[in-house]
């Protein structure tokens, strides 16, 4: 009797311990990355928040990094896919731009303080209806590490 308690703890700690956990991860290949959530889904064709950054994935699944255009506007992504944009305080999300959202500060757009831009990311961000057109836009938008 003994041995068959013995068996049956033993069975019953072995399913225990041998049940599959799943946890959201990162996966890459040939194509790119792209991030599984726990129940074995992945975002697409959206902005979405992980850990504390915001990355856009493509329609097949894949984080996207450069200018994005997306119906809500332009956002910038570094190339490991993290969004630059600032945060609206009042959703919490990236903004986009030029939809009532930011870009990039440039000098020739005026002074810093005169256009309130706001430091965010290693950037300096203005409103983009702050910005007076001008005839031609020559900008070099240059890469992340210029600030």
């Amino acid at each position: 009797m003994k041995k068959v308690q013995l068996f049956l703890v033993a069975a019953l700690l072995t399913a225990a311990f041998s049940m599959t956990a799943y946890a959201a991860e990162w996966k890459s290949n040939d194509q790119g990355w792209w991030y599984e959530r726990d129940d074995n889904s992945y975002p697409a064709n959206q902005l979405e928040k992980i850990g504390e950054n915001w990355y856009y994935f493509n329609e097949a699944g894949y984080a996207q990094s450069g200018w994005v255009k997306l119906e809500s506007g332009w956002y910038w992504l570094y190339d490991n896919g993290i969004c630059q944009n600032p945060i609206d305080p009042a959703t919490q999300q990236p903004v986009g731009a030029p939809n009532g959202g930011w870009i990039k500060y440039v000098d020739w757009f005026g002074t810093k303080e005169e256009l309130g831009a706001v430091y965010h990311n290693n950037f300096y961000w203005i409103k983009f209806y702050d910005v007076q057109e001008t005839e031609t836009y020559n900008v070099n938008i240059g890469n992340c590490n210029e600030s």
